[in-house]
């Protein structure tokens, strides 16, 4: 009996263990080190992550930021989901986060679970 409490105490605990973002060879640290793309580093990296997308949907909140860094800018929608907006190239938003930009932006906007359920690429910020 004692061994059945241990392998299922095992089993559990290997169940709990975070997965591990697979982006493959993407530069994730230039792309965290450039923050707000203000040194022109993440403007390289875009077509690439395009390329991505797939597999940035259904990544936790914490994977994207454990992984991309923290973001730029974070917005609450009417129904409490959170979209997370990581600039891509240099803008006005550089002297001032505030400032209204129309620089490239990575979107992701993520469901009540905190899971990536969209990537967007536009210009601007979404408001």
């Amino acid at each position: 009996m004692r061994k059945i409490i241990i392998v299922l105490s095992l089993l559990a605990f290997m169940a709990c263990q975070k997965k591990k973002a697979d982006l493959g060879t993407f530069d994730l640290q230039s792309f965290k080190t450039d923050r707000g793309g203000c040194e022109g580093k993440r403007v390289k990296l875009i077509e690439e992550l395009k390329i991505l997308r797939p597999k940035i949907l259904g990544l936790t909140e914490n994977q994207i930021v454990e992984n991309f860094g923290r973001y730029d800018f974070q917005i609450l929608s009417r129904r409490n989901e959170k979209v997370f907006v990581f600039y891509l190239e240099k803008g006005t938003h550089c002297e001032s986060i505030q400032n209204p930009t129309q620089a490239r932006s990575m979107i992701l906007y993520f469901n009540a679970a905190s899971l990536v359920k969209e990537v967007s690429f536009q210009f601007g910020s979404p408001i």
